[in-house]
């Protein structure tokens, strides 16, 4: 009897092909979710995917970057591949306030220089274990603080963007954070968990505007840190070719 009910959800349940792509290219790693049988898959390096599926049942498309698709599978669908676009979100930027104060406030490098290597030691002595030499070599994590401010010293001294996100606001929101956390960062950023503290002073330098820790602009954030993940890498990678000097 077993036999008569399996043969038609092996009929009916088949695999269904694919394709995503958006205006410009085929797309990977594009999560494709089949909420009817809860089942998941992610679309391939030239953005092909196959996935378990009935007719009638109801196929999510989604990504960081791109607007959330639902596609409702038909008994045509199976007979070809089915194409799918998908739409870029855009980036639509309130707009940011920036103030001179050159004329009654002066920077002062040296005290600045000063304040942020008392702040790396003092966090070096609470939690030396996020100090580890690196797999790659030991580095001057002191001396690469100080490279960062040179660096963008001169943002700093045109301009005094309103309330940049700082430090410890980094720190927070990895800290209780259940999407952006250590993982996330060693996983999705690649960014060694030693270098952590390092890299939280290389994105507190850029001046990101702390309106992108908004809920709403959590798209706006994961942008900024994929772009400063590079460039912290670059940085660090110049560093110890000895490209970058005091």
């Amino acid at each position: 009897m077993a036999l008569i009910f399996l043969v038609p959800l092996a009929i009916n349940s088949q695999n269904i092909n694919g394709i995503v792509y958006d205006t410009e290219s085929a797309l990977k790693d594009i999560k494709v979710f089949n909420i009817s049988k809860q089942i998941t898959t992610y679309s391939d390096d030239v953005g092909n995917f196959s996935i378990k599926a009935s007719a009638n049942d109801t196929l999510i498309f989604s990504s960081l970057f791109y607007e959330q698709k639902k596609e409702v599978i038909t008994k045509d669908d199976f007979e070809d591949k089915v194409v799918i676009e998908l739409k870029k979100i855009m980036n639509n930027l309130d707009e940011v306030v920036v103030t001179d104060r050159s004329k009654n406030k002066v920077f002062n490098q040296e005290a600045y220089t000063t304040d942020l290597k008392t702040q790396i030691a003092n966090d070096i002595k609470k939690n030396p274990h996020l100090y580890s030499p690196a797999p790659s070599g030991n580095l001057d994590f002191i001396k690469i603080a100080s490279l960062i401010v040179k660096l963008f010293i001169k943002e700093k001294v045109k301009v005094d963007v309103i309330e940049p996100i700082n430090y410890n606001q980094l720190d927070s929101l990895f800290s209780k954070d259940n999407f952006l956390n250590d993982k996330f960062l060693v996983n999705e950023l690649k960014i060694p968990l030693e270098y952590k503290p390092l890299f939280f002073e290389y994105f507190e330098a850029k001046n990101i505007n702390d309106s992108f820790l908004k809920e709403e602009k959590r798209i706006l954030l994961l942008d900024e840190l994929f772009k400063s993940s590079k460039a912290f890498k670059t940085f660090l990678s110049d560093y110890e070719r000895g490209k970058i000097k005091e």
